[in-house]
Parts: C-alpha cells; structure tokens; sequence
C-alpha cells in the first residue's frame, strides 16, 4: 500500500533525471529508484556501468574536466531536450588518517566532490539560459559530516575513517546549495541538499563491532540502508517541494541530535 501511494504521489513519467556517479551503491539505488517511477535516467560515472534499462542511458564522463562535463551536457539536451531533475550524488572519499593526507589524495576528493558538483551545475546552467529550458530540481548529495564531526571513539584500528578533507568538501556542498538557491531562482531552478548519515555498505560491510558502536550513537539504533534516502530524494525532486529552496535536509535517523 505504501509503494502505490508513493507512485501516485511522486510520479516522474517522462521527466529527464541525471545522477552522477550512477555506478555506486547510491547512485544504483536512486537509478532504480526513479526508473520505478516512470523517469527517463541519464548516468553519470567515470567507470562503465553494467545496468541495463530501456530507459537508463549511460555516459563515461570525468565530471572533474570541465570541457569534458559541457560537452556531455550539452549532447544530452540535445538528445532528451531538457533536464527536469540533477542529483550531484558523485563523492569521492580517503579513510586514511589525516596527517598520512598525500596532494594526491586532497586532489581527487576536491575534484570530484567540489570540481564536480561545480561543472555539472554551470554547465547546466549555461544551456538553460541559452535555451529557456523549464523548472528543474538541483539536489546535492552532502552528508552529515559537512556539518558534525565524526566520533572516531567507535572507529577500530581495521576501521575506514572519515577523513577531514571529505568532511571540508561536504561542507563546502552544503555552501554551494545556498549559494545556487538564491542565485538561481531567477531561473526558476531549486536547489537543494540531502545530507545522509552512515549507510550500510552492501559490497564492503563495514566491521560487526563498529556498526555494533555507530548504532548506540543513533536514537533509531540503526545504520541506514539506502532505501531510506529514497521518499527524501522523491520529495526534493518532485514538484511536491516547490517551495523548498536552499535547505539542507539531513537523514541521519536523529545521529546528528545529540
């Protein structure tokens, strides 16, 4: 009964959705997510992707190249003739330690995350002004780590940790989403961010004794699973929150309270 209320309520029968870094648990997740809805899904990734859909088409793109990006964006509203909804979801992340940090290592998490983010949406940008194109819906995928610090007490020795520079660069989306929200109303684009606390890996599950410690942090007493992003993403990205500019809507399971 939940699922038919949803699809009433959050139909995307011909919109156009991009999400980069389409390949990952999220961005698997949210293809399948909007699929299910009716969407046409456009992704984004720098590896190839092995999802098949009739209406899934993928692109390898390095979204931290900026010529690279416009060009993609430019031959997918050419194709699809717009874009109703962009879900910057790519993230880069280093669990090493902070005073092991290599230039190599703050490089690639600024380029994806930062770079990133920035490419897509002004080369987005660019063209809808060109072309007059409709409403759309930005949504940044941040995380609660742009706003707290980790507690590295439940982290083990074997434990991946989150590293300083992923936290700055998530804070830094969060900025940006306000920064854009204002900016970009004119052009009657809403621009919003979702910040997740800890999802479980399915591929690489994290140690028994650190969700066992992450879970005494979280009132719920749960680890998300990335179905538990999905009515926030539908939400931000359907007309349902038209009114909704510039927030940044965290989904921690009351994490970040405390």
């Amino acid at each position: 009964m939940k699922n038919l209320k949803q699809e009433k309520l959050f139909n995307f029968k011909n919109k156009i959705v991009l999400i980069t870094g389409s390949v990952g648990q999220l961005g698997t997740s949210f293809t399948k997510l909007f699929l299910s809805r009716g969407a046409i899904v456009v992704g984004l990734d720098n590896t190839q992707s092995k999802f098949k859909n009739d209406k899934f088409y993928f692109y390898s793109v390095d979204i931290s190249k900026k010529e690279i990006v416009e060009k993609n964006i430019i031959n997918i509203i050419n194709k699809f003739k717009k874009i109703d909804v962009i879900i910057n979801n790519a993230g880069y992340s280093v669990f090493t330690k902070f005073d092991k940090r290599t230039n190599e290592e703050l490089d690639k998490t600024i380029n994806v995350n930062i770079k990133g983010t920035l490419n897509i949406i002004n080369s987005y940008v660019k063209i809808h002004k060109n072309k007059k194109l409709s409403k759309s819906n930005i949504i940044n995928i941040g995380s609660i780590y742009g706003s707290i610090s980790p507690d590295f007490r439940i982290y083990g020795k074997n434990d991946n940790f989150n590293s300083e520079i992923y936290g700055a660069t998530k804070a830094s989306i969060i900025q940006l989403t306000k920064y854009y929200s204002v900016i970009l109303s004119k052009l009657n684009i809403n621009v919003n961010c979702l910040s997740p606390g800890g999802i479980y890996n399915s591929k690489k599950p994290q140690s028994h004794s650190f969700l066992k410690k992450y879970k005494t942090k979280v009132p719920m007493n749960s680890i998300a699973q990335s179905e538990d992003l999905h009515t926030g993403i539908l939400f931000l990205a359907s007309d349902k929150s038209q009114y909704i500019n510039g927030q940044n809507i965290i989904i921690d399971g009351g994490l970040s309270v405390w």
